[in-house]
């Protein structure tokens, strides 16, 4: 089996504060740079996870671009069909707090202009050849509608944001599934509950609905069942990368064919074992 990943690849760029966050201070803390984007790590863990993977997304012309190059290509991920542009390459900068919840971030996601429909449409050939194509939002509405309207296979798309999520209004009868956050689906649905954010969601055409609800973990839904599982444990580690882990693995139960309960319960097992793989190698380092 084989995954389509169309996205973002940036320099993550995280801060966390050994103590308490004071706002508007320098906090005494530590700094970690490494390979990130939603696209890139989905398709790391997708790679991670055995799974043949594809990323098909903009590289830039400076440094940073060889070492995100490099990355993708260590862990096997294929980016023969990716675009390489001038300029520089795009960055994520985020701030947690002393548990490791995001406080604030910032992201120059500049490069991703060149994900353009008239790309999107060229690789859909590719794309094709695979069992599952996911997207995030990182590329433009008229971008996400080309990819819809060529790609045949099934389509998962991530969300990323609140903002970036209204660019999806019109594929939405396109998609397989779709894997918002609690507040991004608030935000598309004007609905509070996630059954209400689900059911919204799969009025308006997508057939697979998975929230994630954070530390009360995993909402699931589609037309003939919904439900909700919780997180084994609650760590005390960064939850960077979390996210991309589920919505990987999601789009792994997707290509076993698994149903809709069996793919987030399969994905709730694949993120509980990435956090323990992170809690491990923070515990190592301490």
């Amino acid at each position: 089996m084989r995954i389509a990943v169309f996205g973002g690849a940036n320099l993550d760029v995280l801060g966390r504060p050994e103590g308490k966050l004071v706002l508007r201070d320098s906090c005494i803390g530590h700094v970690e740079m490494r390979p990130g984007g939603v696209g890139r790590n989905i398709a790391e863990q997708i790679a991670r996870s055995g799974m043949e993977c594809e990323l098909f997304t903009a590289f830039g012309s400076d440094m940073t671009a060889e070492m995100l190059r490099r990355s993708c290509t260590d862990l096997g991920i294929d980016v023969s069909h990716a675009i390489t542009a001038e300029g520089s390459s795009c960055v994520y900068l985020c701030v947690h707090d002393d548990t490791g919840d995001m406080m604030t971030a910032v992201n120059d996601m500049a490069l991703t202009r060149y994900l353009s429909p008239d790309y999107a449409r060229q690789v859909s050939e590719w794309i094709n050849r695979c069992d599952v194509c996911v997207t995030d939002t990182n590329a433009s509405e008229e971008t996400l509608k080309a990819l819809t309207e060529t790609v045949k296979v099934p389509i998962m798309l991530d969300t990323v944001s609140c903002v970036k999520a209204e660019r999806t209004r019109d594929i939405l009868p396109r998609l397989e599934a779709i894997k918002p956050n609690l507040m991004e689906a608030r935000s598309m649905t004007g609905w509070e509950t996630p059954r209400d954010c689900a059911l919204a969601l799969l009025m308006r055409g997508v057939k697979r609905v998975f929230i994630s609800l954070g530390k009360d973990g995993l909402f699931y839904a589609d037309t003939t069942e919904d439900g909700c599982l919780p997180v084994k444990e609650v760590m005390d580690a960064s939850v960077t990368g979390a996210g991309d882990a589920l919505c990987a693995a999601l789009a792994t139960g997707l290509a076993k064919g698994l149903t809709t309960s069996a793919c987030a319960a399969y994905a709730m097992e694949q993120t509980h074992a990435y956090m323990m793989g992170k809690k491990s190698i923070k515990e190592k380092h301490t």
